[in-house]
């Protein structure tokens, strides 16, 4: 009879792990970003706004009046077998559907922006899609990340995350 429990248990457990993989990290997750920008200068500027002729008369919001996101990457984890540097980021301090992620690394004197993916609202934060970007042309060795979090009401940037490219 204990057999049988057992058996019951480590099935119902088995099942229920390989379900919360299925919507955990990767649930709607685009197709891997390309490289947008390969010079240093390039890529690390940001452009300023355009200044208007009355401010005031403007209804929709100007960078100013955005909030400042808070980002945070949780974890940037290289996989050389797939060929992939998975990145996972979020912003803690906005809830908010309609904000994309872009990823930034700078590894060997180079700096290589990839395309944004979507974010999407949890409980108390916004969760970036994994961000998945091959490793072909990053150069191996030491690397930094950097996730700008872009939205029509919020803006930011995370600190810079080590990884070792491989």
């Amino acid at each position: 009879m204990r057999r049988i429990f057992g058996a019951i248990a480590l099935a119902f457990s088995i099942c229920s792990l390989t379900a919360c993989s299925l919507f955990y990290p990767n649930w709607g997750a685009t197709e891997m970003p390309t490289p947008t920008s390969s010079s240093s200068a390039s890529a690390s500027e940001t452009p300023s706004p355009t200044p208007t002729a009355n401010p005031t008369d403007s209804a929709s919001p100007t960078p100013t009046d955005r909030t400042v996101a808070e980002l945070q990457i949780m974890d940037a984890t290289p996989d050389a077998t797939a060929g992939t540097l998975s990145v996972i980021a979020q912003v803690n301090n906005v809830t908010e559907a309609n904000g994309t992620c872009a990823l930034t690394i700078k590894a060997g004197g180079v700096t290589k922006k990839f395309a944004a993916v979507k974010a999407e609202p949890n409980a108390a934060f916004t969760q970036c899609f994994a961000i998945v970007v091959p490793l072909a042309g990053l150069a191996s060795g030491e690397a930094t990340a950097q996730v700008t979090y872009d939205s029509p009401t919020a803006t930011g940037k995370s600190n810079y995350f080590a990884v070792t490219i491989p």
